[in-house]
Order: C-alpha cells, then sequence, then structure tokens
C-alpha cells in the first residue's frame, strides 16, 4: 500500500495510483456534492456526481465523464474552463477553482477507465492479511506505509517514561513509585505484558474509559438551559464504570444502553442502562411548549447514535437530504421512530418520566464516610469551644468599658454620593433621610456610596423605608399603590480611581414585616439577597402608616480603607411600575451574630442597660442573667476566628452527611419505558418540531446496512443492527476512538464524521484489521486495549527529527510516539495522586472540587450556591465531580460541553490553562501536600528531597543538571525570600484544608511547595509522552 500526502482540492498522484475513494471522492465530494449530491432537493440541473451512472449517461449528445476519454469529458471542460460562467465550481459557491494537479488527478483517473468505488466506511471490513512471522499486525500494517518513505517504526521509549504512558492511558493516573522503581530498566516482552494485565484489572481502568464514554454520551448532573434542575443519574456513570471494570462485551453494553428494558426479565441494571439515552439536556423554560422539547430529545437521542457509533452526521437530514452522504430525511425519521414512543411529557425537573427507582451498592460508602467526618468536625469544634470559654471573660469586660461610654446600635450613613441608574433624583434631608422625586421611570437603582464610616468593620445594614404625605395615599411611594418593591440589594467595595469593582456577600435578611404583592412571587426581604428581579420585598398588605425595617447581615465584617468606598445598592426592578421607595434611610453597625440577624434589641444594648453596680469588674459575669449572657457569648463566638472555621466545617459536614443519606436511599434515575400507545412519527418539514410531513415507520439506514422493517422492529433490534458484525461502521468507529485515547489522534482524524465529508484513514487496512480484530475477540474492550498497547507502534519514542517533522508533522505515518498534552481531567487527578491525597473511593453521589467562590453567583441569581466538599470527598477523581451543563467545572479548561455529543477532543495552552495549573486550590493543595511528604522523607538533605519530588511527580530521578542548577537554585532564592517574608510563605502554604506549618518550618515547606509546584506545572509533567 502506497500512502499519499497531499491537500484536499490539490491532489497529485501518479498514473499507476489513482484509487477513486482516496484520491477522487475528495475532489468532488469537497467541490461538487453540495448542488450535485445526494440532496434532490438542493441538487441544481438535475445532475448528480455520486454516482457513476449519473455521470457516464448520455445527457443529450454528451457525458459528463466518458471513460478512457478525457478529451470528451464535460466534467474536465468545466473545471478547466477560464469563462467564469462556465466555470465550475462557479465563484458564487466560494470555492477556489480546482488546482492543476487536482485537475491532472480527474484526467488520468477518466483516462484509466474512470473505475468507481462505494465510499470505504460504508463497506464491510476484511481482514486484511497479516505474515505469520510478523511480531505484532499492528506494527506491520504501520510499517507498510513506511516503506515508502524509507523509514522504521522509532526506537522504544524510555522505560520510566513507557511506563508513565500506559498508566495515563489505562487508569488515567501516574505509577506508583514503587512500580517505577522495581520494574526491570530493560524489560522482557513479558514484563510489559504483565504490567498491562495488571494496570486492565485495575479499577481504575474503568474510570479512565468512563470519561471517554461520559463526553460521548452527554452526561450531566443538570438538566441544562435556564432552570439547570439537579437530576439524580449518576448511578449510570457507576455502571459504565463496572461494565468496562468488568469487560463487558461492547456488543451487550450498546444493547442493553439502546434496549435493556426490552431484554427478556431485564434486571434493574439492565434497564439502568437505556439511561444512556436519556442524558440530553432537559428544557423546563416556561412558555415553551413540552411537545417541542421532546421531539429535541427524540432527535438528539438519533444525532448521539450517528456520532458515537456510527460515526455520521445525522443531524444534518433534520431538515433535509444529505447534502454529501447517501441518507435521506426520510431515513433520518424513520430512525427517530424507534425514540418517539418512549413514555415521556417533555417536562424537566423532576417530571421528566419514565424513571427508575434504584438503589446504589456505592452510597452506604459515603454515608461511612460523612458520619465519620461529622464525629471529627464536632470534637474540634469542642475543643475550640472550649478555648473560646477561656477567651470570653476578657472580652466581656471591654464590652462592659464600651457599654459604660454608651453604646450606639446604629450608625446612620451620610453619603459621599448619591446616583441612580435610570434618573430619579435623591436628596438628603434631616436625620439621615434621603427622599426621592416622583419621575416616569418605571424601575431604577438608587446608588448610595459610603466613605470610610467611623466604625471600624461593618456587619450589617440597616434600611428604612418610611411612608409621607407626599406620597400616594401617604404610603411609601409615588407609585399608582403607594407600595414598594426592593428586588436586590447589593454592596459593591472598590478603590477610589478604580474602576474595577467586588462584591461583599450578604447572608441573611430580616423584616419587621413580609408582605405579598400583586404578583406573589414578591414578599420576603430574603428574596432579595439572590439576582432574580422576578421576587422582592413588599410590605403590602401590611400596615401602611408606619415605618418599616429590614436588617441585612454582611456574610464577612468587611473593614474599609482609607482609599476604598461602598457602594451599596438598592434596585427596584420589578414589574410593577414605579413601586420605589420615596423616602428611606441607611444605618450599618459593627455588632455580629443574633445582633444583625433579627430586629430585638443587641445583646450590647441590653449591657449598657444594667445598673453600675452589676457592671463591676469582680462581678459582671455573675450580675449578667444567663440569657444575656448566652447572647453575648454567641456574638463573641461571632469573631472568634477558631471557633467560627470549626462550626464551618462541623456544618458542612452534617450537610455532606444528609446529602450521603438521601444518595443512600432510591434515586430516581431517568430511563427509557415505551408508553402503551405509540406514537405516529412523521417527516419534520425544514426540522420544524409540529410542521408534519409524510407519515414514517420504523427503519434503519439502508446505506449502512439494509434491513427490513420486520427485521429491525424494535429499540432491541435497533441495538444489534448497530452492533451486527455486518455493520461496516460500529466497529470501525469505537476501535477508532479506542485508538484516539492512546495516540491522541485516531487512525480517522474526523471521529466524528466517517462520511464523504470526513478523512480517509492514515492506515485503511490497520483500521479494518483492528476493527475484525474487534468483533471476532466478541466485542472485547480490554482484548482490543491490550492489542494497541503492546504494539511498538505504540512503544515508540516520541523524539523527532527536523528531518521527520518536516515530512510528517502531525504524526499520520505513526514513525514516532506521539506527544499530546493530556487532559485538564487528568492532569488533576495526577496531582491528587503524586501529592498523596488521592481518595480512589469507587462510585456513589457526585462531589464538589474546589472552584472560585460565587462561580454559580451571577449565572443563577442565587438559585444554586456552590459549595466545595470537605474531607476525603474533596480529593475524589474528577470523574465523580458535580457537572452542571451550563457551568462545567472552571478547572477542566478542555472538556466537553456535555450538551451534545462529543467525541473529538480539546486541547488547549490558553493562560488559563496555565492560570488554573498554577493558581487552582487543588494544585496549590497538592503542592504543599507533596512540600509536607518530602519534608518528612528528607528533613535535611536536599538532594534526596529533590529525588522524592521528581519520583512522585515526574516517575524519574533527576539529572546531575537538573538538581543543582535548577532544583537547588530555586530552593535557594525561594527560602532565603521566604525567610524574610515569613508572613508570605503562612499565606502560601495555608491552602485548602491544610493548616499553616509552624512558624520555624514556614519558609522550608513554603520553599519545597514552590518546587513542587514547579514540577507539577513542567511540560514533562502534563504531557503524554
Amino acid at each position: 500500500m502506497v500512502l499519499v500526502f497531499a491537500a484536499i482540492g490539490d491532489k497529485d498522484v501518479a498514473a499507476d495510483e489513482v484509487d477513486f475513494n482516496r484520491d477522487i471522492r475528495p475532489i468532488i465530494s469537497d467541490n461538487c456534492f453540495a448542488c450535485h449530491g445526494f440532496d434532490k432537493d438542493a441538487r441544481k440541473g438535475d445532475l448528480r456526481l455520486d454516482q457513476r451512472a449519473a455521470v457516464t449517461e448520455d445527457r443529450g449528445g454528451y457525458s459528463v465523464i466518458v471513460p478512457g476519454k478525457p478529451e470528451e469529458s464535460v466534467l474536465l471542460e468545466r473545471v478547466s474552463s477560464s469563462d467564469p460562467d462556465l466555470l465550475m465550481p462557479p465563484s458564487d459557491s466560494h470555492k477556489k477553482p480546482l488546482g492543476q494537479k487536482s485537475i491532472e488527478t480527474l484526467t488520468e483517473w477518466i483516462r484509466q477507465g474512470a473505475p468507481w468505488g462505494e465510499h470505504w466506511s460504508f463497506v464491510r471490513p476484511q481482514r486484511p492479511t497479516v505474515p505469520k512471522d510478523a511480531s505484532h499486525a499492528i506494527d506491520h500494517l504501520v510499517r507498510q506505509g513506511l516503506i515508502e518513505h524509507r523509514r522504521d517504526l522509532a526506537s522504544q521509549a524510555a522505560t520510566h517514561t513507557l511506563i508513565r504512558r500506559l498508566s495515563f492511558d489505562l487508569t488515567g493516573l501516574p505509577p506508583d513509585v514503587e512500580l517505577v522503581v522495581n520494574f526491570p530498566q530493560t524489560p522482557a516482552e513479558q514484563d510489559w505484558d504483565d504490567l498491562v494485565t495488571q494496570l486492565l484489572a485495575s479499577p481504575h481502568f474503568g474510570e479512565r474509559m468512563a470519561m471517554w464514554w461520559l463526553d460521548g454520551a452527554r452526561y450531566s448532573d443538570t438538566d441544562g438551559f435556564q432552570s439547570d434542575s439537579t437530576r439524580t443519574n449518576w448511578p449510570w456513570r457507576d455502571w459504565v464504570v463496572d461494565s468496562f471494570n468488568a469487560n463487558k462485551p461492547f456488543d451487550e453494553f450498546t444493547i442493553e444502553q439502546f434496549a435493556g428494558d426490552l431484554l427478556p426479565d431485564a434486571s434493574p441494571e439492565q434497564i439502568l442502562a437505556t439511561c444512556f439515552h436519556r442524558n440530553h439536556m432537559n428544557n423546563g423554560e416556561g412558555g415553551r411548549n413540552p411537545e417541542e422539547s421532546r421531539v429535541d430529545y427524540v432527535l438528539d437521542r438519533v444525532n448521539t447514535t450517528g456520532t458515537l457509533f456510527l460515526g455520521l452526521t445525522l443531524g444534518c437530514t433534520q431538515c433535509h437530504d444529505h447534502k454529501f452522504d447517501p441518507i435521506s430525511q426520510r431515513d433520518y425519521y424513520s430512525l427517530t421512530a424507534y425514540f418517539n414512543s418512549i413514555d415521556e411529557t417533555g417536562a424537566a425537573g423532576g417530571r421528566a418520566k419514565p424513571y427508575l427507582k434504584y438503589k446504589s451498592s456505592y452510597a452506604q460508602r459515603a454515608v461511612d464516610q460523612a458520619a465519620e467526618l461529622v464525629k471529627q468536625t464536632e470534637s474540634h469544634l469542642a475543643a475550640m469551644q472550649k478555648q473560646a470559654d477561656k477567651e470570653f471573660v476578657p472580652w466581656l469586660l471591654k464590652q462592659v468599658v464600651r457599654a459604660k461610654r454608651g453604646f450606639r446600635p446604629w450608625t446612620v450613613v451620610i453619603p459621599e454620593r448619591m446616583a441612580t441608574t435610570e434618573g430619579y433624583k435623591l436628596r438628603l434631608e434631616s436625620n439621615g433621610i434621603i427622599a426621592s422625586s416622583p419621575a416616569a421611570f418605571p424601575q431604577d437603582d438608587f446608588v448610595i456610596t459610603l466613605a470610610k464610616p467611623e466604625l471600624d468593620r461593618i456587619s450589617g445594614l440597616r434600611l428604612e423605608v418610611f411612608p409621607h404625605s407626599s406620597h400616594t395615599d401617604g404610603k411609601y411611594s409615588f407609585s399608582e399603590t403607594g407600595e414598594f418593591i426592593l428586588t436586590n440589594v447589593k454592596l459593591l467595595l472598590r478603590k477610589r480611581g478604580n474602576s474595577q469593582i467586588q462584591e461583599v456577600a450578604l447572608a441573611f435578611a430580616v423584616a419587621d414585616v413580609n408582605g405579598v404583592g400583586v404578583d406573589s412571587s414578591y414578599k420576603t426581604v430574603r428574596e432579595t439577597l439572590d439576582d432574580d428581579p422576578r421576587k422582592g420585598w413588599t410590605t403590602r398588605t401590611k400596615p401602611s402608616d408606619v415605618p418599616h425595617t429590614a436588617v441585612f447581615a454582611l456574610e464577612e465584617p468587611l473593614v474599609l480603607s482609607h482609599d476604598e468606598e461602598l457602594d451599596i445598592v438598592l434596585m427596584q426592578r420589578s414589574l410593577a411600575p414605579r413601586e420605589l421607595m420615596g423616602q428611606f434611610r441607611l444605618s450599618v453597625t459593627d455588632q455580629r451574630g443574633a445582633a444583625v440577624r433579627s430586629l430585638k434589641p443587641m445583646p450590647l444594648e441590653l449591657l449598657a442597660k444594667l445598673n453600675d453596680a452589676n457592671l463591676k469588674s469582680d462581678a459582671v459575669e455573675s450580675n449578667i442573667d444567663g440569657s444575656l449572657r448566652k447572647q453575648l457569648f454567641s456574638q463573641f463566638l461571632e469573631g472568634h476566628a477558631a471557633w467560627k472555621e470549626a462550626k464551618r466545617r462541623n456544618d458542612l459536614a452534617k450537610s455532606q452527611l444528609n446529602s450521603a443519606k438521601k444518595s443512600a436511599g432510591d434515586q430516581s434515575v431517568m430511563v427509557l419505558g415505551d408508553r402503551k400507545e405509540p406514537r405516529n412519527t412523521y417527516v419534520l418539514e425544514r426540522g420544524v418540531w409540529n410542521k408534519h410531513g409524510d407519515e414514517v415507520s420504523r427503519g434503519v439506514l439502508p446505506a449502512v446496512l439494509k434491513r427490513s422493517a420486520e427485521d429491525v422492529a424494535t429499540r432491541l433490534e435497533l441495538g444489534r443492527w448497530i452492533v451486527s458484525k455486518e455493520n461496516p461502521l460500529t466497529a470501525r468507529v469505537i476501535t477508532n476512538q479506542v485508538w484516539q485515547l492512546f495516540f491522541g489522534a485516531g487512525l480517522v482524524r474526523t471521529p466524528a464524521d466517517f462520511g464523504l465529508q470526513g478523512e480517509s484513514p492514515t492506515h485503511p487496512e490497520l483500521l479494518d484489521w483492528l476493527a475484525v480484530e474487534f468483533m471476532e475477540s466478541g466485542w472485547d474492550v480490554k482484548h482490543l486495549v491490550r492489542t494497541i498497547v503492546t504494539s511498538q507502534t505504540y512503544r515508540q519514542d516520541s523524539s523527532v527529527s527536523a528531518e521527520l517533522l518536516e515530512l510528517d508533522p502531525m504524526n499520520r505515518l505513526l514513525a514516532r510516539g506521539t506527544r499530546f498534552r493530556l487532559p485538564s481531567w487528568m492532569i488533576r487527578d495526577a496531582a491528587l495522586k503524586a501529592s498523596g491525597l488521592l481518595n480512589d473511593a469507587a462510585g456513589g453521589s457526585p462531589v464538589f472540587p474546589y472552584q472560585p467562590p460565587g462561580v454559580w453567583q451571577d449565572q443563577f441569581m442565587g438559585r444554586f450556591v456552590y459549595r466545595p466538599s470537605i474531607g476525603q470527598a474533596q480529593y475524589r477523581r474528577t470523574l465523580y465531580a458535580f457537572w452542571r451543563r451550563t457551568s462545567a467545572p472552571t478547572f477542566l479548561f478542555d472538556s466537553a460541553m456535555r450538551r451534545t455529543c462529543e467525541v473529538v477532543p480539546r486541547r488547549t495552552n490558553t493562560p488559563l490553562h496555565a492560570l488554573t495549573l498554577l493558581n487552582d486550590t487543588t494544585s496549590l493543595e497538592a503542592a504543599r501536600t507533596l512540600s509536607d511528604a518530602a519534608i518528612v522523607a528528607s528533613p535535611k538533605d536536599l538532594p534526596k528531597r529533590f529525588e522524592f519530588l521528581m519520583m512522585r511527580v515526574l516517575s524519574r530521578m533527576p539529572t546531575a543538571d537538573e538538581a543543582a542548577r535548577v532544583l537547588l537554585r530555586q530552593y535557594a532564592v525561594a527560602k532565603d525570600y521566604y525567610d524574610e517574608h515569613p508572613d508570605e510563605a503562612e499565606a502560601l502554604t495555608t491552602v485548602g484544608q491544610l493548616a499553616s506549618p509552624n512558624e520555624e518550618v514556614v519558609a522550608d515547606v513554603a520553599a519545597t511547595m514552590l518546587l513542587a509546584n514547579l514540577l507539577l506545572n513542567l511540560d514533562e509533567g502534563i504531557t503524554h509522552e
């Protein structure tokens, strides 16, 4: 076999090499099929160029192609014409004229008789002959393509590189240090085979393969779209992992996902498998017809089937016949008929039936871990409470002094500036009251700017709204009703002269009364804490002749510096026109806890009311009644940092335990199930959901594998048709995707398109050999993987000479190992494994890795709040991370979107990539943990410490030059700096769930942590080599 490399549209093929599929079809497909292809509605001049009979027929004294006679073939005349009115492709097609080499290729092909050929992917694969004495079929078939270039496979990669490569490819994790150290440096073939066996048997194999499958299956833990409701389909994710680990034959794996519910005596797990076809997005947006959504779900299942199993762009046929592939719109909708009678309504959220009630065997492990974490955090909280008890009396005495001086609970805000966004006029009156003037604007935001107040800190904000005789009916506004609606309250911090703002979080709100608006969504003051203008606070239905008060507690006290200012933004964006406050007043306080979580008198107010005898320092505790002491102690705890952190962790631990207990019960998993009365299926005109054309019945794609409707009558038969050994696509497509996992690119470089617009295989005989081997092995996935990774082709060194790089920059010849960036999920898991943080528990409900604070805030207007998991749950593999469809995990900078089926890997080297790996909390916590472990392993011997780090992160020892010139120098610079800046060392090393190091070692820990972070970010550390 001769391999030819040329850009499509510029073929250069010798006379004895012309091959229709390789050399001719790409030219006419790219340049002609859009107007002269399979799609009859788009066809021009009643001319087809995708069939030999059509191009050779007599068209009234001429033929497009006359086999053997290029000079009589009109095709050549038109593609080489100098007349713009005759030239093909025409200028309005926005395609360039054919190059001279392409014209020469067409000419030679016609001269040879214009031999035709069916598109390669629609022809059933045949196993090519491999000599019996060939050491490995893959190597033999790859070498066949290297002969022309007088090349051979590259030498084998270094042993540690191979171990690392294989470990990442088969488990998604770096190898254990002990494995690398004990593995023979010059391994025999049996050593390598034993290592492959060991890694294939690892439970992490299923997790690694599941990440591939979940991307294709568009798995997510939420619905998507604006509502993005949470779903509990995670037991299906665990079923996928278990299936790969158990080496379930791929044909069974497929059939169960298509029709497990239709199998005889179907088990719960077989029904669970059908969740595959329910992983699509669900649209629950208001105003949308549920039937339109239901139709979308049906189409998504067909499109996913096309991409993941068949490698076809079936979505192109929703509106018309495929312009390139022999698939009609009628074929497409016949395929949708298999999914059109699922017992679903198009609803979303908790109404997206049918469901399977399923109890996971993995859930109890999470309950046990969470219960143990609660015990640990409660014990720590109790210890912090005892410590706080000892510190309370000195604090109390200080408050007594403050109370004697006269305590003022609230300080009225005197604005530095006042503004509005729409045009209302604000003026400051006596007693700090701010008044607005009547205006026609239906909505507005009032922005009150506060410079540094008298208080050292701000912990709460009070808003008073006043009735006034100038308002409508003497109430609160100038609107027709006289009422007001406050939709949101924002605190925005900025430095003077700087436009950059930082939002200050509010944690709690309380009011003297909560009314109900004409729109009942407007009622309680707590509704002002999110970003949803459709909700808010009103006092309508409550007394309207008295002032009303609301208090807002800050999440953390705010200390304003002299060059900062605070904007208090009162948003009034309701749908009720002009219901804006006419008179109001703002005040701030420095009190914490219950003082800003209720409207009752503050504890220090009550303390100030005690007489002097009761406030004598030697008897102050005994003279304060138990209720007031309890209030004061609670307020003291709100300012006790160690207790607050312990309380925060204990609250999170309890919340995790509650969630784990819920996950241990019955989960509602979305599955397939047919309704009793099947729906009629129609061709949808232009793909519009309610524009019914001809009625169609169930049927498969005849261009792929023709079968009668009786033979493929149900989803079960459809699943069997997908994995039929006569189906020319599925084995090739899946084999190609598996190859792509290990080589960075498939043998077909367009894994989602095996059709006429896709690329031909770089090694067609190899692809066919692997596809046939896969099927004849019983669709054995582990056998397929073993076959690939035991080849010398897989084990090649990835180094490349300048000459080879120029000849084959994309490694299509496979004359070397392929280097490519590891996926971000694998990089995160590798950091956890190398540091020793990894919690390798399998299965169970999703966990919540670190993400930036407020990551969901703007998108969901407070409906969903992201809280990172604590304890060991934080360190689970990325596979188990909670995946919100509309906001994928931020640390996955190259992930699939999981909105539709994706089989093309994403790779990036953007700044976001670098910033994440350098600064993400997981990366820093892993580096700090590595630092601690390295120091314990080698407290004084720096070279040994460097060796420890290198082996953990890169699976090799440092060279002498790396140790002396890089690691030692970088360590020395960092150590000197942190010796002089211990505060910065403490800030760096206090990360994630890790406490600060002892003061005497903090500089050493910080310097070693920087080295660990450096190694984790090396190209070698994040690259498949």
